[in-house]
Order: C-alpha cells, then sequence, then structure tokens
C-alpha cells in the first residue's frame, strides 16, 4: 500500500507522530475550555470505549495529515480537485470532533456555540459522531490513494 510505503519515510512518520501529538493537546485543551488544572478530571471521567475512539481518531488524523502533507509535495500524484476535496473532507471531520464531548464531565467547545438540545443531541450519540469522524478520514486516504498498490 501505497499509505504504508509513505510512513515507511521517518519523516512523515515523525510528521504523523507530532500532528496527533498536537492534536491530542489542543483537543483535550479544549475540553476542559482551558483550565489545565481539569486534564486528570477528563482523563478519569472518559469512558474506555470513547478513550478508544479517540485514541483511534487521533492516529488516523496524524497519518491523514502527514499523507496529505506527500500528497502536496508530489507534483502528478493527485489533481488540485483531489487535493482540496480531501482536506476538506478531513476537516470536516475533525472540526465534527471537536464539538463532542468525549467525557461526560466536561463541557465541550460545542457548548459555547450550540444551544441545549444540540448538546443534548451530540452527547447521546457521540460514539456515532466518533466514528463518522474516524470513517471521513479513513475515506480521505482512501480518496488521495493511501490503499492502492503501487
Amino acid at each position: 500500500m501505497k499509505l504504508l510505503k509513505v510512513l515507511a519515510q521517518p519523516k512523515y512518520a515523525a510528521l504523523a507522530g507530532v500532528s496527533a501529538a498536537i492534536m491530542v493537546a489542543v483537543y483535550i485543551y479544549t475540553q476542559v475550555l482551558g483550565n489545565a488544572h481539569n486534564i486528570s478530571v477528563w482523563f478519569a471521567a472518559i469512558p474506555l470505549e470513547n478513550l478508544g475512539f479517540f485514541i483511534v481518531f487521533t492516529a488516523l488524523f496524524g497519518i491523514t495529515f502527514s499523507f496529505q502533507v506527500y500528497n502536496w509535495l508530489q507534483s502528478k500524484t493527485c489533481t488540485t480537485n483531489q487535493k482540496a476535496g480531501a482536506a476538506g473532507s478531513s476537516g470536516i471531520g475533525t472540526a465534527g470532533l471537536f464539538l463532542v464531548a468525549q467525557c461526560p464531565a466536561c463541557a465541550s467547545l460545542g457548548a459555547l456555540f450550540l444551544p441545549l438540545s444540540a448538546i443534548t443531541f451530540i452527547t447521546e450519540f457521540s460514539w456515532l459522531i466518533n466514528l463518522a469522524g474516524i470513517g471521513l478520514l479513513i475515506f480521505t486516504i482512501n480518496y488521495l490513494g493511501g490503499f492502492r498498490n503501487e
């Protein structure tokens, strides 16, 4: 697979790791609404299935970002329309996940912008939104040709 070939290169593997780590830091910081003292509460209260979804999402985020950078730097890998479409599809999944509170005791960023009824809906179906975000990242990798054999 092309994706594995790209991630075998140290600079792209490092980029995937760094971008995943940045996503973890930014996401958790926004989930506790900037109060760093509540990060331990976030980790204590997060259900295991949500933590699993979060780990998978951030790993895929890092991989997707790294693979997009690889494609952007290649002159003939994919068309400009594909590059733009892939960036949009991964951005939708990432933005959607920022509205989901992984920890039921924490306020998410969505609590600042959405009405209570929307937050209740998002909390009830957070596992579906998590799966949708993961699915969009997998779609993006596929769209960019990451699962093709060379």
